[in-house]
């Protein structure tokens, strides 16, 4: 009997399956949507739904409770067709720790989901994403889908 027992194993060890949906959901907010399977996509889209819930009124502690689920973006981000977001230079991250101040390379999926993906749902009560299914992997033919967030518009570069 499952009484009780709720998420899924995934197959993998606690910190393992965590890491993975951290990315899943972190890959899923910067984008708008990730292809996966179906049991990654149930799971990644229950943790992604509760963040923007949380991101939707802005407080300090609503950041703090969001960064620690979602995992930092570094570097270049490719975006769609092309278009990029720089994260700030490794001697500017260097200069801000001596500084004191925390990297914003760390907190930019942070700051993304509060000022981008959130205020697009404001008025919305919930249901903020879609599983589309689109077929079976080739080589294990596992049933893959199209996790994406519902009306969704990527902002500029």
């Amino acid at each position: 009997m499952k009484h009780r027992v709720s998420g899924r194993r995934l197959g993998r060890a606690t910190d393992q399956r965590l890491a993975l949906l951290k990315n899943l959901v972190t890959s899923l907010l910067w984008h708008g949507s990730v292809e996966t399977t179906v049991a990654r996509a149930k799971e990644a889209r229950s943790m992604a739904e509760k963040l923007i819930t949380i991101a939707k009124e802005d407080s300090v502690a609503h950041r703090r409770l969001v960064r620690r689920t979602l995992m930092p973006r570094t570097g270049l981000q490719r975006m769609k067709e092309g278009s990029h977001r720089e994260a700030p230079a490794t001697g500017e991250i260097e200069k801000s720790v001596q500084a004191g101040r925390s990297p914003s390379s760390l907190h930019n999926s942070v700051r993304h989901l509060f000022e981008h993906v959130a205020p697009q749902y404001q008025d919305r009560p919930g249901g903020y994403s879609r599983i589309i299914r689109i077929g079976s992997r080739r080589g294990d033919g596992a049933d893959l889908v199209k996790l994406q967030l519902v009306e969704y518009v990527a902002p500029e570069a």
